[in-house]
């Protein structure tokens, strides 16, 4: 039984969600995606990013189970339809064994920039919390704590906030 023979609501319950997120979309993969579904995460993604403007998009794959040639084919069409209609694509979560799977059986994925995680890969797209933590707030942050415990004079720490 494919896809197509379901009834309407158990095909749109079988619909892979695409998030809007600050003009941006993220795609959660999850589980085994079937030929079907992807073909209709193409549609689906490609209809998204006329409808919004998204102006860029983060395919997160670290819930698949598998990643075979086809899906990265379809993944590497659909990255390559986004940045035709000026949608940056950033595929993020993959694991080791995909990786190296992906490298030993030479698929390329041509215009698709890579991240280890979601938070990175909003990143590359210029999303950051207001008030998130950098290597360098941290690096002040420790300065400041060690500065204390010496007992040398140190300003408050600044506030931030989350947005």
């Amino acid at each position: 039984m494919s896809i197509s023979d379901l009834p309407r609501h158990a095909r749109e319950l079988s619909r892979i969600p695409i998030i809007p997120l600050w003009g941006q979309l993220i795609v959660p993969l999850q589980g085994d995606i079937t030929d079907a579904q992807a073909a209709q995460l193409c549609s689906d993604v490609l209809a998204d990013i006329q409808r919004t403007g998204a102006k860029g998009m983060v395919v997160d794959i670290s819930g698949l189970w598998l990643v075979d040639s086809h899906l990265c084919a379809v993944l590497a069409r659909l990255a390559g339809s986004a940045r035709l209609m000026g949608t940056r694509t950033v595929l993020c979560g993959m694991g080791a064994d995909v990786a190296l799977t992906l490298q030993s059986m030479g698929i390329q994925l041509d215009g698709v920039e890579t991240a280890l995680g979601l938070e990175e890969g909003l990143s590359l797209l210029g999303i950051r919390a207001v008030g998130a933590r950098t290597a360098e707030s941290e690096r002040e942050e420790a300065q400041r704590l060690a500065d204390e415990m010496l007992g040398l004079d140190v300003p408050p720490a600044p506030r931030t906030s989350v947005a």
